[in-house]
């Protein structure tokens, strides 16, 4: 039954989203099992046969995509200092994952490897052609997952006008999300949305009082893109009580760069190239290790279809 399968997936993304929040821990097969409330006698096979990979592959293939990520966007760290963040024990035991996963070291990764494997995990997918937004589906996709790295330099062309970006606190929030599995773009991500706003409707979630986040957990340049994972999500009380559609999670606060963006939907993925490549870079700050995301207040569509939106780059000092 359609009610029982939601209720699988449900466990498992409370699963997901606690080894991403625990990347660095010891996760073992009993304590996950006991965040999903399964028995760990037969919570691999459970894991396996929703997710459609094994616990520890799953583990495992996370820790290393987001050292990847890491090793560019935070050149400052050591090779071993990033290993260590993400659960490994040793530089030798990152070492041989790394190299079996990309084929490369990473000091070869940062030295351009990283970069190649971008762009032939660009050549092999087709472009977006169209995307998200809350409660519609017809705009292009700006992608709210890691993006440009800080090193990256992009002159500003002359007629740009300057990118106002301001850094602050961002508060924690609690919020219920539908997610989605699968190559970011044309498809999926516009019917999740849609999807979402209908059970928004249902709870009497009205679009123009909520604040709703998209939030992009991997980076297609580096994750293969039927494993990328996408949340629609809305801010709700803490005492909310998800239901067999939702789950909910608390996402972390901290520091942001935030830029308003108000435009068009051939736009955002550009005003977001700008945040990394014309202005991270003199900024004094570098990203941390919690995902971009986009936030949307109230009703935020014009008569002329275009649209507003915070831009969140979370960010360190340098």
């Amino acid at each position: 039954m359609e009610r029982n399968r939601l209720e699988y997936e449900k466990r498992v993304n409370r699963v997901i989203d606690h080894i991403r929040a625990h990347l660095a821990d010891d996760l073992t097969l009993a304590d996950l099992a006991r965040v999903a409330a399964f028995s760990p006698f037969h919570f691999h096979r459970i894991f396996r046969g929703v997710a459609g990979e094994t616990l520890f592959g799953f583990i495992q293939r996370v820790r290393i995509e987001r050292a990847a990520v890491a090793l560019l966007v935070h050149p400052d760290q050591s090779v071993l200092e990033v290993a260590l963040d993400h659960g490994f024990s040793s530089a030798a035991t990152f070492a041989r994952a790394f190299r079996a996963r990309f084929g490369a070291t990473a000091t070869q990764w940062r030295a351009g490897a990283g970069e190649r494997w971008a762009r032939r995990q660009s050549a092999g997918r087709a472009p977006a052609t169209a995307a998200r937004k809350p409660g519609t589906s017809n705009r292009k996709r700006g992608n709210a997952g890691a993006r440009g790295h800080a090193d990256t330099r992009r002159r500003r062309s002359p007629k740009e006008a300057p990118m106002t970006i301001e850094v602050k606190a961002f508060p924690g929030q609690h919020v219920a999300y539908m997610r989605y599995v699968g190559p970011y773009g044309a498809h999926g991500i516009p019917a999740l949305w849609e999807r979402f706003r209908k059970w928004m409707q249902t709870r009497d979630l009205r679009i123009a009082e909520t604040v709703r986040l998209g939030v992009a957990y991997d980076d297609p340049r580096v994750t293969d893109p039927e494993r990328c994972r996408y949340d629609a999500c809305v801010v709700v009380p803490a005492d909310f009580v998800a239901d067999r559609w939702v789950n909910v999670t608390d996402l972390p606060g901290g520091r942001c760069a935030v830029a308003a963006f108000a435009g068009g939907a051939d736009e955002i993925e550009q005003a977001w190239e700008r945040v990394f490549a014309a202005w991270l870079p003199e900024s004094g700050y570098q990203p941390d290790d919690r995902p971009c995301f986009e936030v949307y207040r109230g009703n935020p569509f014009g008569a002329d279809g275009r649209f507003r939106c915070e831009l969140c780059l979370p960010v360190r000092p340098l």
